[in-house]
C-alpha cells in the first residue's frame, strides 16, 4: 500500500463535491421498460430470459418475488453490492454500503426483490457525490433493472453487447477510454474496460451463463483428467455527470476533424461493475478499507486494480491445473508399467491429446494476458499519471502544487496496478515455461513411440524376409515339377531324369540364395555386375558408366565425393549432377 492516509488522498482540489442526481423508480416502470427491450439484439439472446422447468420466461413476465432455484444452478451464487460516497462530513469519500439496508442473506444468495429495493432509489438523502454498483452472476431480471436505472448515465446497450458477445472486442480485454470524439453525447461522459478471459469452472458450484462458451458435455462423457474451462467476462464502467468543461474541434486523422467533449475529473459520478465469472471466486469490496474515494476516476482505478487482481488469480489457477495435468506422478519412478504408459502412446492417443490441448490452451491464455497488459499500458501512460493527458481526467494545473498532490494520490493506485500487471506478466512467463515442458514431453513421447514403431517395422520386415526366403525355396521345386508335369512327357516311376534335374536345379539355386544373404556374397555380386557392365560397354562401344555407385571402387569414390570442400554448395551440386547423369546414362 502507500504511506498516504485518508487526509492525503483528499488534499487536492479535484475531490468531488457536487451531488449526483436524485432518482426514483417503481415496479411498474420496470415492467414497462422490460417490455420495450424484447426487440434489442442482446436482449433476445437469453440474457433477459430465465428457465423455469421446460420453458424460458422473458424478463418482462418474471416476478420480483423469490422463485424456485434453477436446476442448473446458474444464478445460485449471484451477489451484489451498492455503495454511496458522501462528499462532506466525517465519512467524506468513504464507501457506505447501501445493500445492507435491504437485508443481507447470510448465505450470500441474491434476492431479486432486495436488489430492486436498492437500485430503485438513487441518492435519496441528496448527500451522495458518487455511487458504486457491483453485480456478480446477475439474473436476467436484475440486468433489466440495471438497464433501466443506469440508462441516463451509460449507453447500457453498448455495455451489455460487449459483455455477452465478442463483437468489437474480438474476445479480448479492451479499454474504451478515448471517448471525447464519440458520436453519442451519452458516450462522451462514459469510460469502460471490457474484460474477456477464461476461468476454471467447478460445475458443482455454478454453471456458465448461456452466452459463455464452455464444454457442455455431461461429466460421464469426459475424460477423468478433464479440466473444465469457460469464458468469463466483466464490464467496469465510469460515468461523469454535470456539463462538459471543454469543447473544441481537432483533427483526429489526416482528413477527419471532429468535435471533442471533455468532462471534469471532479464531476459527480457513477461506477458500474457487472461480473460474469462462473467460478464463485469473486473479490468483494472490503468495507474495512479506510481508503477514501476522492472522485470518480480514483474509484474507477481502485476497482480496476481489483479486476486485475482477480485476473491474476484465475490465470494462475489455470496454470496450476494444466501443470498438474501434464506432470507425471512421482510413482512413475518405481512403476515400470506407468513409465511405459508415459513413454509410449496408447491406442486412444491419450497423451498426444492431453499435450495438444494443454499446449494450445496456454497459448490462447497468453494471448489474453497480452491484451490485458496492453490495455493497461497503452491507456495509462506517464502523461496520464502526471495529470497532463488532455482527453483523460487531466488536472487543470498539473505543474502547480495542487497538481503534484493529485499526481501523488494517483501514484497510490499506480503502484497497485503496476504490481498486478507485473504479476500478470509473471503468469505469462510461467505459461511459456510450462509450454516448453509440454514440448519436451511431446518430443519424448514421439521419440519413444517412433522407436516402438521402428522396432515393429523391423519385426515385420524380418517376417516378410522369412516368407520371401521360404517362397524362394519352393521356386525351383515348382519349376522342376511344372516341367515334368507336362502331359506330353511320358516318365516312368524309375526314370532317373527327374531326381537328377531336381538336384541340378535346386542345389545351385539354394547356394546362390545362401551366398547372397552374406555381406561377402553381396560385394562379390556387385563386383561381378560392374565387370559385366564394363564388358558390355566395351563390346557395344558405349562410354564407361559415371555413376559413382556402380564402379569397382565404391567406397573410395563415395569418400572422394564427400570430402570437405571449400564450398559446401558446390560439393552438393556436383554430387547431384553426377547422380542425374548416371540415371540417364550420360
Amino acid at each position: 500500500m502507500s504511506d498516504y492516509d485518508g487526509d492525503d488522498l483528499l488534499s487536492h482540489s479535484l475531490c468531488t463535491t457536487q451531488s449526483i442526481e436524485k432518482e426514483s423508480f417503481t415496479e411498474q416502470d420496470l415492467k414497462t421498460h422490460l417490455a420495450s427491450l424484447d426487440s434489442i439484439s442482446w436482449a433476445v439472446e437469453e440474457i433477459l430470459q430465465v428457465r423455469r422447468g421446460d420453458e424460458y420466461i422473458i424478463a418482462s413476465e418474471q416476478s420480483l418475488e423469490p422463485q424456485e432455484e434453477r436446476d442448473d444452478g446458474t444464478y445460485k451464487n449471484a451477489t451484489y453490492e451498492v455503495y454511496k460516497i458522501s462528499g462532506s462530513g466525517d465519512q467524506k469519500g468513504m464507501p457506505e454500503a447501501k445493500h445492507k439496508e435491504n437485508g443481507d442473506d447470510p448465505q450470500q444468495v441474491l434476492s431479486v426483490d432486495s436488489v430492486w429495493s436498492t437500485l430503485k432509489e438513487v441518492n435519496k438523502d441528496g448527500e451522495a457525490v458518487g455511487r458504486i454498483t457491483i453485480l456478480q452472476e446477475v439474473p436476467p431480471l436484475v440486468l433489466g433493472a440495471v438497464h433501466m436505472t443506469m440508462r441516463k448515465h451509460f449507453d447500457v446497450d453498448e455495455l451489455f453487447q460487449h459483455l455477452i458477445s465478442n463483437e468489437g472486442n474480438n474476445g479480448k480485454t479492451k479499454a474504451y477510454m478515448d471517448r471525447a470524439t464519440e458520436s453519442s453525447p451519452l458516450r462522451h461522459r462514459t469510460f469502460f474496460f471490457v474484460f474477456k478471459y477464461y476461468t476454471v469452472v467447478h460445475r458443482e458450484k455454478c454453471t456458465p451463463a448461456p452466452w459463455q462458451r464452455y464444454d457442455t458435455r455431461p461429466a460421464d462423457r469426459k475424460w477423468p483428467d478433464h479440466v473444465d474451462i469457460a469464458e468469463c467476462s466483466s464490464i467496469l464502467a465510469l460515468s461523469l455527470g454535470g456539463d462538459p468543461i471543454k469543447k473544441y474541434r481537432a483533427r483526429v486523422k489526416k482528413r477527419d476533424i471532429k468535435d471533442h467533449v471533455i468532462f471534469a475529473t471532479s464531476a459527480p459520478w457513477q461506477l458500474l461493475s457487472i461480473q460474469c465469472f462462473p467460478d464463485d471466486e469473486h473479490t468483494m469490496r472490503s468495507e474495512g478499507s479506510r481508503r477514501p474515494l476522492c472522485n470518480g476516476p480514483f474509484a474507477f482505478l481502485d476497482s480496476l486494480a481489483l479486476e486485475y487482481h482477480d485476473a491474476v488469480t484465475r490465470y494462475s489457477q489455470i496454470n496450476d491445473e494444466v501443470t498438474k495435468l501434464i506432470t507425471p506422478p512421482s510413482q512413475f519412478m518405481f512403476d515400470s508399467e506407468l513409465r511405459d504408459g508415459l513413454l509410449f502412446e496408447d491406442e486412444n492417443f491419450s497423451y498426444s491429446r492431453r499435450y495438444f490441448w494443454a499446449y494450445n490452451t496456454l497459448g490462447v491464455i497468453n494471448v489474453g494476458i497480452d491484451s490485458m497488459v496492453s490495455a493497461y499500458k497503452e491507456t495509462f501512460t506517464q502523461e496520464f499519471w502526471e495529470g497532463k493527458h488532455e482527453k483523460l481526467w487531466a488536472h487543470p494545473s498539473p505543474d502547480l502544487r495542487d497538481g503534484q498532490d493529485y499526481a501523488r494520490c494517483m501514484g497510490v493506485l499506480r503502484q497497485e496496478l503496476d504490481r498486478e500487471v507485473n504479476n500478470l506478466e509473471t503468469v505469462r512467463k510461467r505459461n511459456e515455461k510450462t509450454r516448453d515442458e509440454i514440448s519436451s514431453l511431446r518430443e519424448q513421447l514421439f521419440s519413444g513411440s517412433s522407436v516402438k514403431e521402428s522396432r515393429r517395422a523391423i519385426e515385420q520386415g524380418d517376417n516378410i524376409k522369412i516368407l520371401t526366403v521360404v517362397s524362394m525355396l519352393f521356386l525351383p521345386l515348382t519349376f522342376v515339377t511344372s516341367v515334368f508335369g507336362i502331359t506330353t512327357l511320358e516318365i516312368s516311376v524309375d526314370d532317373w531324369r527327374f531326381p537328377v534335374t531336381l538336384i541340378a536345379v535346386c542345389i545351385p539355386f539354394f547356394m546362390v540364395i545362401f551366398v547372397l544373404q552374406t555381406r561377402w556374397g553381396m560385394r562379390m555380386a556387385k563386383k561381378m555386375g560392374n565387370r559385366i557392365d564394363s564388358y558390355t560397354n566395351e563390346l557395344f562401344g558405349r562410354p564407361p558408366s559415371t555413376n559413382p555407385w556402380q564402379t569397382t571402387g565404391d567406397h573410395d569414390r563415395v569418400t572422394e565425393c564427400l570430402q570437405p570442400q571449400e564450398n559446401g554448395f558446390d560439393m552438393a551440386f556436383s554430387l547431384s549432377i553426377r547422380f542425374v547423369e548416371a540415371d540417364h546414362g550420360l
